[in-house]
């Protein structure tokens, strides 16, 4: 896939994720649901302004919008949905109540060994 491409299918990907349609995510970006539609189909790249915007909008860091799906290719849509709600929420934790959700889920699920 190319970049246009993956930064389109991300863009989209991100935003249905998020639960926005075009014009919601157009209205935060200050942009047109036209533009928003552009990026979305591959049809237009967007300048480091938008691809700023997107990431508050969306409240991902910019280089999500290139990740190539390695890491989750396979993964059902609903799969990718829950990993990334956890993700969200740790990022917004504190060092410490992180450590603490680990040792709980190491409590709860011991590792494979």
């Amino acid at each position: 896939m190319n970049l246009k491409d993956r930064v389109a299918s991300r863009i989209k990907t991100i935003r249905k994720l998020r639960q926005l349609t075009q014009e919601q995510l157009a209205q935060r970006v200050d942009r047109t649901v036209f533009a928003i539609s552009q990026l979305e189909r591959g049809r237009s790249l967007p300048s480091f302004e938008t691809l700023e915007r997107l990431s508050v909008a969306l409240e991902v860091p910019v280089k999500e919008f290139f990740d190539d799906g390695s890491e989750t290719a396979g993964m059902s849509s609903h799969r990718l949905i829950l990993t990334t709600a956890v993700a969200d929420r740790v990022r917004s934790m504190a060092d410490d109540q992180i450590e603490a959700t680990l040792r709980m889920m190491d409590a709860m699920w011991p590792k494979a060994r």
